[in-house]
């Protein structure tokens, strides 16, 4: 919410402080997140915008950008970054349901591009 407020303050364009929004949320669905189970009433404003807002392509990458790239300058596969939040952040009542939706974001890439996007970062298999 301070990153989207600060660009809206900022006179950013609406599309740029929406993925402030939707970087952390996989499928206008507010519990699918890393990390726990949001409280849907600390935050109706973001809890309404992300189950009503249509994910636009650039938000689409961007969830799976975040979900690719830890904290530093490297790029893991899906496994390994799942793995990597489960430990810092732990396993929750959602944590299932954001693998399996994790899983087939990619493979939307996947069909989208027509070959696995992992051929798109070569670096990936020295980050095993």
């Amino acid at each position: 919410m301070r990153g989207y407020e600060f660009l809206k303050e900022k006179g950013y364009d609406e599309d740029y402080c929406n993925i402030c929004l939707t970087h952390s949320y996989l499928n206008n669905d507010i519990i699918c997140t890393a990390g726990g189970v949001p409280d849907l009433n600390a935050n109706p404003f973001l809890t309404d915008f992300i189950k009503n807002h249509e994910y636009s392509i650039e938000e689409k990458i961007i969830n799976l950008c975040d979900l690719m790239c830890p904290q530093d300058t490297k790029v893991f596969s899906i496994d390994k970054r799942l793995i990597d939040i489960m430990i810092r952040r732990g396993a929750y009542s959602n944590t299932q349901y954001h693998i399996k939706e994790t899983y087939k974001l990619k493979e939307y890439f996947d069909k989208l591009l027509g070959y696995n996007l992992y051929n798109l970062f070569p670096e990936i298999k020295d980050n095993l």
